[in-house]
C-alpha cells in the first residue's frame, strides 16, 4: 500500500517505527532527495525541523535522531557499518556484542545508503530510509575524535560499490588517522613529516548482509564485501587498531580468543605470523622485545609459522654504497664491514628464535638477502682483502651448484646456502628459492613484494589484481587492498637513506586459525592495550 503525503501528495517512504511500534512514514516533499526538506511525518514527537522554506515545523520528526547519540569514554571501540533497508548478519552482530561485553568495548555502527532497485529487501530500497532495528542502538553518523590522533568519520557517506573508498581522503583528517564506514577493508598509511608516526586511514567492513544491484559495480562490491569491523584500543593519544574478520558462521578471532554468539573461547594457535621486514642488523630493539620477548607477540599467539622478509640487511656490502668512501669509513669504524660476521649473526638470530619458540621458520626470497649474491657477481675479491676468504668460499659454493635447467642457468642463492649449512642445528628453518610458492590457509606468502606481475615493480595494488590472497613486505608500509595485505617494518623508522615524509610503521600480519588476517601494529614498543 502506498502512503501519500497529506500535505503535498507525494509518495511517502518508510522511516523506522513509531514509539507505539507501528511503521513510521516520512515525506521530504521532493521524493527523498534532500533530508533537510522534511515535509510531513506520521508521528509527532518532540523536536523541531525546518521545511524547505526555512520555517520551523514543530510537529515533525528529525531524521534519525538517535544517530548522534553521545559516545562513552571507553578505552575500546568496535567500529563497523550498516546499509540502509538491509538486514544484519545476525550471527556476526551477536559475536560483536559478545566481544564488546567481554572486553568492555563500545560498538559503533556507521550508517550508509545505497540505491539498489533490485534489492531483495524493501519494495523500494533505493528510497528506503531505515536501518535494521538490531543496529539502531549503535548507529552513529557524526565526526568524533576517539583519541587525539584518531578521528571517526561517521558523517562521511561512501557508496558501497566504491572500488577504492579511501581515494581522495588522504588529507581530510589533517594529521590524524581516520576511520570511514564502508563494507570492504581498505587500509592506507599516509606519510607524515619529521619523526611523527604516519597516519592510518581505514574503512570498516560491514555488519549488514550483501545487498547489491546486478551490475558490474554491484557484483564487484558484493565480491569484496567484508563482514568485518575494526577494534580500536585507546591509551592516551596512542591507539592500536586491528581487523575483525568474520568466518562463515559469524564468529571471529581477535588475538588469542574466539568470539561467537553467546560464547567466548580460547582460539586455536595462530597459523602464521608474517613479520615486518627484519633487516636484523637494524632491527628496532623495542620491536624485537615486543615480538620475541617474554609475553611478547609470538609467546601470546603461539603461531605455527614465522615468515621472515629481508632477514639479512646486507649493509656490510650494500651495492648502493659503492663509491661512497664516507659510508665505508663509517662501517669500518663501527666494525660493520665484515660480510661473514653480518651473515652469521643474522643466521644465529634466526636459529635462536626458531628454537626458542618451537615454530617453523620460512625465509622469503627478498631483495636485501640478494645483496650477498650481487656482491659475489659484481665485485672483485682482490680489492677487498678483509672479506676475501668469505667471498671465495661463497663463490666456490655457487660454482659447484651451477646447472642448466629447463629455463636456463641455475645457481644456488648464497644466503640460502649459508642458512641451509646451519640447518643441522635447526631443521625447522626453510629458505625459499626465487618465486617459490609458500601458502598458509590458501594465502600466498612466497612473494616479498619487490617484483610485481610480469617483471614490473611490485605495488600493493598490483598484487591485489592477481586474484590470489597474499601477504607481502618490502615497502615498510602496511596496507590492505582487496585480498592483498602488506606488512610494515621491524627496523628503526629512520635509517640513513630515509628522507622526507615517511609512511613506515612497525607492523606484522597474523593469520589466525580460521584463515582470517589482521595487522598487529607496534607503537612505541606496545602492541595491544
Amino acid at each position: 500500500m502506498k502512503h501519500k503525503c497529506p500535505k503535498c501528495g507525494n509518495h511517502m517512504i518508510k522511516n523506522g517505527k513509531t514509539p507505539a511500534g507501528k511503521p513510521r512514514y516520512i515525506c521530504y516533499g521532493d521524493g527523498g532527495r534532500t533530508e533537510r526538506a522534511v515535509c510531513y511525518t506520521t508521528v509527532n514527537p518532540e523536536g523541531k525541523v525546518r521545511d524547505r522554506g526555512g520555517r520551523e515545523v514543530a510537529d515533525e520528526l528529525p531524521v534519525n535522531p538517535k544517530f548522534s547519540r553521545p559516545l562513552g569514554k571507553a578505552k575500546r571501540f568496535v567500529v563497523t557499518s550498516a546499509q540502509n533497508a538491509t538486514p544484519v548478519n545476525k550471527e556476526f552482530l551477536e559475536s560483536l556484542e559478545m566481544y564488546c561485553e567481554y572486553n568492555d568495548a563500545e560498538l559503533i555502527v556507521i550508517p550508509f545508503r545505497y540505491k539498489n532497485p533490485t534489492s531483495t529487501w524493501g519494495e523500494s530500497q533505493r528510497n528506503e530510509e531505515w536501518w535494521d532495528p538490531a543496529v539502531e542502538p549503535y548507529l552513529y553518523n557524526k565526526r568524533k575524535k576517539l583519541c587525539a590522533n584518531l578521528v571517526l568519520l561517521g558523517d562521511l557517506k561512501i557508496q558501497p560499490t566504491a572500488a577504492s573508498p579511501l581515494t581522495g581522503l588522504e588529507s581530510i583528517t589533517h594529521g590524524e588517522s581516520g576511520i570511514v564506514g564502508h563494507p570492504k577493508f581498505q587500509m592506507k598509511v599516509i606519510p607524515t613529516p619529521s619523526h611523527a608516526l604516519p597516519k592510518i586511514m581505514h574503512s570498516s567492513g560491514a555488519v549488514t548482509r550483501k545487498n547489491y544491484s546486478d551490475t558490474k559495480a554491484g557484483k564487484k562490491g558484493e565480491f569484496h564485501h567484508v563482514f568485518g569491523a575494526l577494534t580500536v584500543e585507546v591509551r592516551g593519544s596512542k591507539f592500536h587498531l586491528r581487523q575483525l574478520n568474520a568466518a562463515s558462521d559469524g564468529s571471529f578471532i581477535d588475538w588469542d580468543m574466539n568470539y561467537a554468539p553467546n560464547t567466548v573461547t580460547i582460539a586455536p594457535r595462530a597459523s602464521a605470523l608474517v613479520m615486518g621486514d627484519s633487516h636484523y642488523r637494524f632491527m628496532d630493539p623495542k620491536v624485537k622485545k615486543a615480538t620475541f620477548g617474554t609475553n611478547g607477540i609470538i609467546e601470546q599467539l603461539n603461531p605455527e609459522n614465522l615468515v621472515w622478509h629481508d632477514l639479512l640487511d646486507g649493509y656490510s656490502r650494500n651495492h648502493h654504497h659503492r663509491g661512497n668512501v664516507f659510508i665505508e669509513l663509517s662501517k669500518r669504524k663501527a666494525d660493520l664491514h665484515l660480510v661473514e660476521k653480518e651473515v652469521m649473526e643474522t643466521i644465529q638470530f634466526l636459529v635462536d628464535q626458531t628454537t626458542k619458540h618451537s615454530v617453523k621458520s620460512t625465509v622469503i626470497s627478498s631483495n636485501h638477502d640478494d645483496f650477498l649474491r650481487q656482491w659475489i657477481v659484481n665485485e672483485d675479491w682482490r680489492l677487498d682483502p678483509d672479506n676475501a676468504k668469505f667471498y671465495l668460499e661463497t663463490a666456490l659454493a655457487m660454482v659447484k651448484s651451477v646447472n642448466t635447467g629447463p629455463g636456463g642457468a641455475e645457481c644456488v642463492s648464497p644466503f640460502a646456502y649459508w642458512v641451509n649449512k646451519h640447518k643441522v642445528f635447526e631443521p625447522n628453518v626453510n629458505v625459499l628459492r626465487t618465486d617459490e610458492s609458500f601458502t598458509v590457509n590458501g594465502i600466498e606468502l612466497g612473494m616479498h613484494g619487490h617484483r610485481g606481475p610480469n617483471g614490473a615493480r611490485g605495488t600493493l595494488k598490483s598484487f591485489s589484481s592477481i586474484g590470489v590472497k597474499s601477504i607481502t613486505g618490502h615497502s615498510h608500509t602496511p596496507g590492505i587492498e582487496n585480498g592483498a595485505y602488506q606488512t610494515g617494518t621491524s627496523t628503526n623508522l629512520r635509517l640513513e637513506y630515509t628522507e622526507g615524509p615517511s609512511s613506515w610503521l612497525h607492523s606484522h600480519v597474523v593469520i589466525y586459525a580460521n584463515g582470517k588476517r589482521s595487522h598487529i601494529n607496534i607503537i612505541d614498543g606496545d602492541f595491544k592495550l
